[in-house]
């Protein structure tokens, strides 16, 4: 998605990503990270919500498993890359294959069903902030049938299966309310974030369908990334994640001015423990 999402050469791409850097540093996480909710909009909009996400690092990760849901194809199970590397303006980035060869032994549910790649940018808008923030990093590109809520139960079992083997940081992109207003969006993300930072996937779910049920003109989803979200949830629940942190929070009015067809964006951080 070079050069829609954000820049296809690579110098104007490097100097949008410095100027992230130009907003306030994250406050140091509480503990080791498991994981993030990310945006993937294009960059001008949510690009220094996502960098704060990776900014906040302090672990070196060798392996970024990133998830994201389809927007264009409709299909069972999880779509796996099927390459050994993932192509952006900044060069190429190494594609985790024994993480990728051990996820596919774990269940029929992973598949490489390269078509759902072919357009998605749910997690190809993170590639490039993942070579800018955590050089050396690996990663494994997952996309989610969207809808396919049989998905999250393999997807999580295999994950944790995985973390037995190889530690990994979890990426969940999502965006948050799609096209309502400015202060409906506002408030309507500041609920759905305040059950999220609970942990609890059950009230996650209520919440989303009484904010649905509100009826707002324009207001098509709380978050596109159900199957992504759910996954963090449970990886994070299993892996005794004490702390739920939000980073940062802003819309596309905050950068447009437009206020009058809004998307949401947040950064979240599940951690576990307290700093080594």
């Amino acid at each position: 998605m070079s050069g829609h999402f954000y820049p296809a050469q690579a110098e104007e791409l490097n100097a949008l990503l410095d100027s992230f850097d130009s907003t306030p540093a994250p406050r140091p996480l509480s503990g080791e990270p498991i994981g993030l909710l990310l945006p993937h909009a294009g960059y001008i909009y949510s690009g220094a919500v996502a960098a704060l996400g990776y900014r906040s690092l302090s672990f070196d990760f060798e392996t970024i498993v990133v998830v994201g849901p389809s927007h264009y194809k409709s299909f069972p199970g999880i779509s796996l890359y099927a390459g050994e590397v993932v192509q952006t303006p900044l060069g190429d980035l190494p594609v985790d294959q024994e993480a990728c060869e051990f996820l596919l032994e774990q269940s029929k549910a992973f598949s490489q069903f390269a078509p759902a790649f072919a357009k998605e940018h749910s997690v190809e808008v993170h590639f490039p902030l993942i070579q800018k923030y955590c050089p050396g990093a690996k990663v494994v590109p997952l996309i989610t049938g969207q809808g396919e809520k049989p998905t999250i139960r393999p997807l999580v079992q295999s994950l944790l299966a995985l973390r037995k083997i190889k530690k990994f940081l979890l990426v969940a992109s999502s965006d948050l309310s799609h096209y309502p207003v400015y202060d409906v969006a506002v408030d309507a993300d500041r609920r759905f974030l305040e059950v999220l930072l609970q942990g609890d996937e059950n009230k996650l779910e209520e919440i989303d369908e009484a904010i649905l049920n509100e009826r707002y003109p324009n207001y098509y989803c709380t978050h596109c990334g159900k199957e992504p979200i759910s996954a963090l949830l449970r990886v994070g629940k299993a892996e005794k994640a004490e702390k739920i942190e939000l980073l940062a929070y802003r819309n596309s009015g905050d950068v447009t001015g437009d206020l009058s067809r809004v998307v949401g964006y947040a950064a979240v951080a599940f951690s576990q423990g307290k700093p080594g």
